[in-house]
């Protein structure tokens, strides 16, 4: 049973949850604001699994798989577990932080997307290097790119409306260094990508090209499957770098 189970069925503090790996999560899975390692740690919720911060956490239950004693619970399994919602202090540093329009977990995203995998990014312009991120197209939003910190993110980083944008191949005058590498323009803004394999960079190129032009898309199901097939390596699906 994985910790998302938890929240909707009748076993919550019964048994232990499987816990989401804190590497694969960068934003706090109740409030959504980021993690980092001076203000704002990572916290197992004892309950479900997920990985919240301190604020979100802040709670106290007593869980039956741990002897009845009182464990470290986020805001919605406590409220499940006593029975009481808590204050309105609490409330405000969680659950009011939560309604964005970037609000769009990324594994439920990637399982109905048109096309999802890891994949290095640059803005031209932006005097930032090459950062790793978890991109979607979501079957919902077919013509909007989704960017998420990591696959368990419950809120992308940022978004992209697709139409009116070029994709090709980089110029001499890029200067990218990487492999696999691909563009795409629009106005004053280019941002440059770089995949892990040729497959993945031409199946990018041709999704993007198709979402830039306004056309319909289909969903091609998970990346890693799809490669697998072709006898290709899958796309690594853990850690950013």
């Amino acid at each position: 049973m994985t910790a998302l189970c938890f929240q909707n069925c009748t076993e919550l503090g019964k048994r232990a949850p499987t816990p989401i790996r804190e590497k694969e999560v960068t934003l706090c899975m109740k409030c959504q604001e980021p993690f980092n390692s001076i203000t704002k740690r990572r916290h197992h919720c004892k309950a479900c699994g997920h990985v919240v911060c301190g604020k979100c956490s802040e709670f106290r239950a007593r869980l039956l798989y741990d002897n009845n004693r009182a464990n470290r619970v986020c805001i919605d399994c406590y409220t499940t577990l006593v029975g009481v919602p808590p204050s309105p202090a609490s409330l405000s540093n969680s659950t009011q932080r939560r309604r964005s329009i970037l609000e769009k977990q990324a594994s439920v995203a990637a399982e109905n997307s048109v096309l999802c995998s890891f994949l290095h990014h640059m803005e031209k312009g932006s005097g930032r290097g090459w950062q790793k991120a978890w991109f979607v197209i979501p079957d919902s939003e077919p013509l909007v790119l989704y960017i998420y910190g990591a696959p368990q993110d419950v809120k992308a980083q940022r978004s992209i409306p697709l139409i009116g944008f070029e994709v090709s191949l980089p110029e001499s005058s890029d200067r990218l260094e990487r492999r696999n590498a691909f563009k795409m323009s629009q106005s004053h803004l280019t941002v440059y990508f770089s995949a892990d394999c040729e497959e993945l960079q031409r199946r990018w190129m041709e999704v993007l090209s198709r979402a830039g032009r306004g056309e319909e898309l289909q969903s091609n199901g998970p990346i890693s499957e799809a490669l697998e097939e072709e006898g290709e390596e899958p796309v690594p699906t853990g850690e950013s770098t």
